[in-house]
């Protein structure tokens, strides 16, 4: 995060001012000396923030019992505690002084939380090095995963797990000697991020998110009445910091979510409140992403002229391309997705103390991997494809989660497991769905360990977490009750904290159907860093109840331009929000289906290979997703119809509202159910 409001000594009295130089040489030797003794880095959550006196407060952070929450907001008056969440292994911060002929009194802040991934040694966040090309310095703070990489050879760098993917894209990134090749260089990378890179002595800023935007990147306007502040930006972080006082809900106006059309730069300007970045372009991924730019809060140049290296171009593949092929290939890109983003990720889970990442030195047999599971078509794919990927083992989380019904609708068509459930208060249809895909992997993978994390959602606990905790991960984005139910079905579902059911104790049970399998009065929390998430592929494949419509009214051509529009908003609609939730439970989010390579696959694919919408619900949408389902043996789970998550979980009736409304409904007008 980046934040360039001053800082003087006289905000908190009771700490006496040191020289800069003494205060770092201090905050240095700490960090070095606690990084040798705690796990290793990844993932920096980006902070790069808040003006520093040249004579400035010493940071007395307590390091050794990681709790920096507290020291950080009496240094700065914000509330840090979301984004220490998202990275709970460490927390880390520099001092950055930018250049210039005038000496200025404050400067910058850098300031990284990090969620361990990749890498057998620690690095701290910011990174930094010297160009010897250019003498440019570089500050790089990313959040990220480089799976993969547009050139070769340089591809090959970054598929050792035991290497720091940002240490090599920060080598990389010194080696430019233009704009041109800098912006070239950040379009060539294959997976989600969100960075900031600070560039001295030309003091330029440049940030962004990923051409889908699966990593959240938010910023604030200078809280200055001056008529040029939404030119300006005085904060750049993964999520939005709230100062607590009375001033909040006026802090909340000032900030906004950066859209994932680009690369920005900005210029540091130094003005009587501080540091701002201002003079802000984009130089957009595509001309589509050009197109699609629509921003009215920030004042940003667009270079209109200049889109960025490797722009994706989209030809169509052949008419006469066969169903059966299309199976084929679609299977193995979801695979690739899968095996690298099983491949390049942590050894240990969040129990685990660190461990160097080598096939001898492992020794985690916990649950490393977890899928959100609704049990539904999306869901159980990618659980079944994990399965072959993940060690056998080691087991696999499928975390579902239901809510608490005031009063329950008993169903003649409720289903054995579902009688279990007390009172049938969590009895949702995801709950159902769940069950019965669970039952289909353990016959298809009798070996594998499957653990079905059960998390029942009280009433009370739901009211509570809507009303003083949900809002300051759904901001910047409006807060309508569709955002509000999403977002709070998502948070528990990532909290990962209910009862669990084994493939084990479910063979021992003669009774099959008997969700009473093990102790229900204890309480699991899944202790797996990435968990996966099935986004994406019903906006590709044309899964939700819109679509159809379309189709009936407008024929095929109007629904492949929806699916384009789909994809395009995608980021806007949903990404941000789900990075900012799930990581708010030191997890990383992963989404196969959003994969480079299977998003080009599937634009090019054309639409009747992809959906067939003159066939029944539940066999038309998704057709190609549903045959590679029937193919992996997910003979129940390829024929489930679509339930949205807001009705699948029951949140919806829990919330007391039979139809949610939100920016989903106007594309065009209807919300899937």
């Amino acid at each position: 995060m980046i934040v360039g409001c001053r800082w003087c000594s006289d905000i908190i009295p009771s700490v006496s001012p040191v020289p800069l130089d003494e205060s770092l040489s201090y905050l240095c030797v700490v960090l070095l000396y606690y990084l040798r003794l705690t796990c290793q880095l990844r993932n920096a959550q980006p902070l790069l923030a808040f003006g520093m006196q040249r004579t400035c407060l010493k940071l007395r952070f307590n390091l050794l019992d990681g709790d920096c929450t507290s020291q950080l907001q009496s240094i700065v008056h914000y509330d840090f505690s979301t984004f220490l969440h998202r990275g709970p292994d460490f927390c880390s911060c520099k001092a950055l002084m930018p250049s210039g002929p005038s000496v200025h009194s404050s400067g910058l802040l850098a300031v990284g939380c990090i969620l361990s991934q990749r890498g057998s040694s620690v690095t701290t966040q910011p990174l930094w090095t010297v160009s010897s090309l250019t003498n440019k310095t570089y500050y790089l703070l990313w959040n990220g995963e480089v799976f993969h990489f547009a050139d070769n050879l340089i591809d090959q760098r970054f598929q050792d797990p035991l290497v720091n993917d940002a240490d090599i894209l920060l080598s990389l990134i010194k080696d430019t000697d233009t704009l041109e090749e800098l912006l070239c260089l950040l379009s060539s990378v294959q997976g989600p991020f969100a960075f900031i890179l600070i560039e001295f002595p030309t003091n330029l800023i440049y940030f962004g998110r990923d051409r889908l935007g699966r990593r959240s990147l938010v910023a604030r306007h200078p809280a200055v009445s001056d008529e040029d502040s939404h030119m300006m930006l005085d904060c750049i972080s993964s999520v939005v910091l709230l100062s607590g006082s009375e001033q909040s809900k006026a802090d909340e106006q000032d900030w906004i979510e950066l859209p994932a059309s680009g690369v920005y730069t900005a210029q540091l300007l130094h003005t009587k409140n501080g540091w701002c970045f201002t003079n802000i372009t984009m130089y957009p991924w595509s001309k589509e992403h050009l197109e699609a730019w629509s921003l009215s809060q920030l004042n940003i140049t667009k270079q209109i002229g200049f889109v960025l290296a490797n722009e994706e171009h989209f030809p169509s593949l052949s008419l006469a391309a066969s169903f059966d092929w299309a199976c084929e290939e679609f299977l193995k890109l979801l695979c690739s997705a899968v095996r690298d983003r099983v491949r390049l990720a942590s050894s240990t889970c969040t129990n685990c103390s660190f461990r160097p990442q080598t096939p001898e030195a492992t020794g985690c047999g916990h649950s490393r991997f977890a899928v959100l599971f609704s049990g539904g078509l999306d869901s159980t794919v990618i659980a079944a494809l994990c399965d072959r990927f993940i060690p056998s083992d080691q087991p696999i989380d499928l975390i579902n989660v239901a809510f608490e019904q005031s009063a329950p609708n008993v169903s003649s068509k409720i289903t054995n497991s579902s009688t279990c459930q007390k009172g049938f208060a969590f009895d949702a249809p995801d709950r159902q769905t769940a069950w019965q895909s669970f039952r289909e992997l353990c016959s298809l993978s009798p070996t594998r360990n499957w653990q079905l994390v059960l998390v029942d959602v009280p009433l009370e606990e739901l009211r509570a977490v809507r009303s003083s905790y949900i809002k300051r991960l759904l901001l910047p984005n409006r807060l309508t009750v569709l955002d509000v139910s999403l977002g709070l079905a998502t948070w528990f579902a990532a909290r990962g904290t209910g009862h669990l059911v084994t493939s084990l104790s479910l063979a021992q049970s003669s009774t099959v159907s008997n969700p009473h399998l093990g102790d229900q009065n204890s309480t699991y929390c899944s202790p797996a860093k990435v968990v996966f998430v099935g986004t994406g592929v019903d906006e590709q494949l044309a899964g939700y109840s819109r679509h159809r419509n379309t189709f009936q009214q407008y024929g095929p051509e109007a629904l492949e331009k929806e699916l384009v529009m789909e994809m395009r908003r995608i980021s806007e609609r949903n990404l941000g929000r789900d990075d900012r939730i799930i990581s708010d439970h030191g997890r990383e989010a992963r989404f196969p289906y959003l994969d480079e390579r299977v998003t080009q696959f599937l634009r090019r694919l054309p639409i009747h290979l992809k959906a067939d919408l003159t066939l029944p619900r539940g066999v038309g949408e998704k057709r190609l997703l549903r045959q590679v389902a029937y193919n992996l043996g997910l003979l129940q789970a390829s024929t489930l119809s679509k339930r949205a998550m807001q009705f699948g979980s029951r949140i919806a009736k829990a919330e007391g509202s039979s139809r949610l409304l939100g920016s989903a409904d106007k594309i065009p007008a209807r919300l899937d159910a």
